[in-house]
């Protein structure tokens, strides 16, 4: 029996990425609006909405335990209070030890059980090799570079034991795991090979049962894949294109909230062909999934 999708919020986003949950009963669902440059949120037991502007294109968003966020701001991150004061962070120039080539943003960014925000960067054009992954440590002023040679790093999460991480580079077209121990990741190998046709791997979340939930941009769905063997266990279809990312949420973390997009800068789309294009989803797949880990500093 296919699973129904619902609209959960039908304000549009431009570039819909990101969402988590929390506060009480995980009710409070954000996300971030990445070109719209905005945050935006609903509560699912109240319904109530708000939004903030940011002052660039913001590429991922995650709450802290303190409140407020730390936002992934293309030449950020930065920490935000809950009055909206900003603190800058490491950058990536200090990272890397050198300025970024080309035109770089922050993507997709999670923090792992262990408490260290993992998160990498994409050039503005998509070329294949100019991105990068890193980690940021838990009292927030250390940034170290990982990895290089990254075309659109996106969707991660860890299994419920903490062995393993998952990872998405879009343009490599796989679903990647390292193992993961004590914030140290290893052994990068192939979980998931995308096969033409199937869209682009994107955001991404994992359950209880550690399978992985993966947006596709261009693909109109969101699909599982088992975490040990990567075969396709379920498809979740949508009205629109271009799905971006997905998380559990609710009190018993069993809604799949799920992030679409208009598209990038300069991409056309036909708001009559899709004309629920950017908005924010939700599904009940039968599965739970985890809590949305928060950032201590």
């Amino acid at each position: 029996m296919a699973i129904s999708v619902e609209v959960f919020d039908d304000r549009r986003n431009q570039l819909g990425e990101g969402p988590t949950s929390s506060g009480a009963n995980n009710n409070h669902v954000q996300w971030c609006d990445i070109y719209g440059q905005a945050i935006r949120w609903r509560d699912i037991a109240t319904g109530e909405i708000g939004e903030y502007k940011t002052s660039e294109p913001v590429g991922f968003q995650i709450p802290r335990t303190i409140g407020g966020e730390i936002l992934g701001t293309a030449n950020g991150p930065i920490l935000r209070d809950k009055d909206g004061t900003s603190h800058a962070m490491p950058s990536r120039e200090e990272a890397d030890g050198f300025k970024d080539k080309n035109v770089l943003r922050w993507n997709d960014a999670k923090v792992a059980p262990t408490g260290e925000l993992f998160l990498g960067s994409m050039a503005y054009e998509n070329q294949s090799n100019e991105g990068a992954f890193y980690k940021l440590s838990k009292d927030g002023k250390k940034l170290t570079r990982l990895f290089g040679e990254v075309g659109i790093s996106n969707g991660m999460d860890w299994t419920v034991d903490q062995s393993r991480m998952f990872y998405i580079d879009t343009l490599s077209m796989k679903v990647e795991v390292f193992d993961f121990d004590k914030g140290q990741i290893s052994n990068r190998r192939t979980l998931v090979e995308i096969q033409d046709g199937m869209g682009y791997p994107d955001g991404m979340c994992s359950d209880v049962n550690d399978n992985v939930w993966v947006a596709f941009w261009m693909g109109s769905c969101v699909r599982c894949f088992d975490g040990k063997t990567g075969k396709l266990l379920e498809e979740i279809k949508l009205p629109v294109q271009k799905v971006t990312s997905c998380c559990f949420a609710g009190e018993k973390l069993d809604q799949l909230i799920i992030t679409t997009a208009v598209g990038n800068p300069g991409e056309e789309m036909d708001l009559n062909l899709y004309p629920k294009a950017g908005f924010i989803f939700t599904a009940n797949p039968g599965v739970a999934g985890k809590k949305t880990n928060l950032f201590g500093a």
